[in-house]
């Protein structure tokens, strides 16, 4: 009986100790942004938390799914991968930022969904343009574009002369009011 005492003791001990670390750290808010391109639903979840000295808000878990409207079939998504955890920090952080999203059809009849994205920083590679097929596929990046041709053609299809915009928007996941 005293074992079984103990056991459940310690059982309550580490519950406690979770708690009380838990409880140090920041919640984290569902959020999530949607935007509509001609017959494609774009859309950005995740589950950020306000880090102190950051503006806006960071995100431990974020995906983004493009959606056939009228089936509401899921096309094609991504999965954003936080960094490990740093010392200090109460969540790991994804670096990837979202912004403005472009569908653009090519001179060639061909389309594309371009969305901006940056990792917060001031640097020729900090900020760049992904890629996706109008199918939902991720084709690449702008950082890519010197290396593979045909990210550069569908770079220079969706967003050159002759190109047309078929929807834009922004998919920024903001700070709760």
């Amino acid at each position: 009986m005293k074992n079984i005492t103990v056991f459940v003791g310690l059982l309550l001990a580490v519950g406690l100790a979770q708690t009380a670390s838990a409880a140090g750290k920041v919640p984290l808010l569902k959020r999530s942004a949607a935007m509509q391109c001609a017959e494609r639903k774009i859309e950005l979840k995740g589950e950020c938390f306000q880090q102190d000295g950051i503006a806006g808000l960071s995100c431990t878990k974020q995906s983004l799914s493009i959606s056939d409207i009228a089936t509401g079939r899921e096309l094609g998504s991504q999965v954003f991968k936080p960094a490990a955890l740093q010392p200090g920090e109460a969540y790991p952080v994804i670096a990837e930022r979202l912004s403005e999203v472009t569908c653009a059809e090519t001179p060639s009849r061909e389309k594309f969904i371009v969305i901006m994205m940056s990792n917060g920083g001031n640097c020729a590679q900090c900020e760049w343009q992904q890629v996706y097929s109008w199918d939902g596929k991720v084709l690449g990046s702008s950082l890519d574009a010197r290396k593979n041709p045909a990210i550069k053609a569908a770079l220079k299809g969706a967003t050159g002369k002759g190109a047309k915009t078929l929807g834009s928007g922004d998919l920024y996941i903001y700070v709760p009011e």
